[in-house]
């Protein structure tokens, strides 16, 4: 928890006073939050949905889950066409740690995403929006050398990309995208073979996090990714309206 925000809440049975104790979480985070902002709950459960109802959050449209599968050796074949590398981090004199190509990054998501329900659910619109400010900060050398960056030879452009990050100590899929002109040559599924391949032996399973009517659950499913529970992605207490 921290104001405005409260994440993965789990009760272990057989406790039976969850709606007491989420009550009084509710009147914690009261007290904590700037009021004049939404108060936001993610990654709710479905049988948890009528218990935050309840207690006075109200669900946004979206529904998510996590799927994963086991780290595994690919052979991985790519097309002539393209080059791929892995992306580089640099740290500032700060201690700000960004990628060296980020603009490149951005515009390549942006092209991607745009327009689409992942962009809709996170509000991206602008290049601004897919400047990958928080992901260098939660990735490590291992997973950075299994995240791709792809590029066509011809026009050095970049195409496609995947970048993993750590979830809960777990090898994640932070985001992974490829430019409507280069769909339908398996990029993603590759992109996803090579991570696989290169988190073999360090982490046990790959996770990723998906949103229901996302076309690229397909490709998850193919590549063997098991899904999990639907989730609310968020849920929320309104912001007050000044006075």
């Amino acid at each position: 928890m921290e104001p405005n925000r409260m994440y993965h809440l789990f009760f272990i049975p057989p406790f039976q006073q969850c709606f007491e104790v989420l009550k009084l979480l509710k009147d914690k985070l009261m007290q904590w939050s700037d009021r004049t902002k939404r108060i936001l709950t993610f990654e709710i459960l479905p049988d948890q949905v009528d218990l935050y109802a309840r207690a006075g959050f109200w669900p946004v449209e979206f529904r998510c889950r996590w799927m994963q599968r086991p780290t595994d050796h690919f052979e991985v074949e790519w097309d002539s066409r393209v080059t791929v590398k892995s992306p580089e981090i640099i740290e500032s004199e700060t201690g700000t740690r960004k990628y060296v190509n980020e603009d490149e990054i951005a515009q390549c998501d942006l092209e991607s995403f745009a327009g689409s329900l992942e962009a809709t659910r996170r509000k991206h619109t602008t290049l601004a929006d897919f400047i990958p400010s928080d992901d260098p900060n939660y990735t490590n050398e291992i997973l950075t050398q299994a995240s791709t960056l792809v590029y066509d030879k011809e026009t050095g452009q970049l195409i496609a990309n995947c970048r993993l990050c750590l979830q809960d100590n777990q090898a994640a899929v932070y985001s992974i995208g490829v430019r409507p002109a280069y769909r339908g040559r398996g990029l993603a599924t590759l992109m996803l073979q090579r991570a696989l391949n290169a988190l073999k032996g360090q982490y046990p399973v790959l996770r990723l996090y998906v949103m229901q009517g996302n076309d690229a659950e397909s490709v998850y499913l193919n590549l063997g990714f098991i899904p999990g529970v639907q989730e609310i992605q968020t849920m929320y207490i309104p912001e007050e309206e000044s006075q």
